[in-house]
């Protein structure tokens, strides 16, 4: 009920008296009566489409997590290993993304850099790094990284059987197929700066490496 009345018989009440008014008196009428409701609508409209957007936003599917250790990695790089994977798998934006790490700082004078990198290797938070053999050797030393010798499929065995470098882990002391010396890729010269060898790494602690295998694939067989 609306002053007493059903919101039908509301509604027929404003047509005949908006009926029997001069337009100035219309605009008048909206003005004092009913703008600030439009206002408040249109206010509450825009908010619940922004919660909605990041709300979506927050729940898309993450494809692969990714990052570069020591080495300056280029804007095009960047893209390359974003945007531009992200086409190459034809997946959409909207309801997918990928996470990637340009630059992890690993600081000497600074240990608190390894310990919260440390934690983020302990959640598995990225499936592959690009590191110089500073950045190999501690994720070595953490052993949160793949041994490749068993996750490599033939295929790929094939294009890294030369490249493969092997490092010793932290607290086994066991000796594995570490990384794949990528310094001589097309992608490592078009986008990598290290002055030094770049190294691709599988990383975490799970039996489902293929996420980061597909962007070793991918990287390899980008041509120059």
């Amino acid at each position: 009920m609306i002053h007493g009345l059903t919101f039908k018989e509301y509604i027929e009440e404003e047509k005949e008296k908006i009926g029997e008014m001069t337009k100035a008196e219309k605009k008048s009428y909206f003005i004092d009566y009913y703008l600030k409701y439009c206002i408040a609508a249109v206010v509450i409209l825009g908010l619940l489409v922004w919660i909605g957007i990041d709300f979506g936003r927050a729940m898309r599917h993450t494809i692969v997590t990714g990052g570069v250790i020591g080495a300056h990695l280029s804007e095009e790089g960047t893209t390359y290993l974003t945007d531009d994977y992200m086409t190459y798998l034809d997946k959409s934006a909207f309801s997918n993304k990928i996470d990637f790490a340009s630059y992890i700082i690993l600081d000497d004078e600074d240990y608190q850099t390894y310990t919260v990198f440390q934690a983020e290797l302990a959640v598995n938070r990225y499936n592959y790094l690009i590191t110089t053999k500073k950045g190999l050797a501690f994720v070595a030393q953490c052993e949160c990284l793949a041994d490749l010798d068993p996750i490599l499929d033939d295929e790929l065995k094939q294009k890294v059987s030369d490249k493969i470098f092997r490092a010793k882990l932290g607290e086994s002391g066991a000796m594995i197929a570490a990384a794949v010396d990528i310094s001589d890729t097309a992608f490592a010269k078009d986008y990598l700066i290290a002055g030094e060898p770049v190294y691709f790494i599988i990383t975490g602690q799970t039996d489902d490496y293929e996420s980061g295998l597909d962007v070793l694939r991918y990287i390899l067989r980008k041509e120059s």
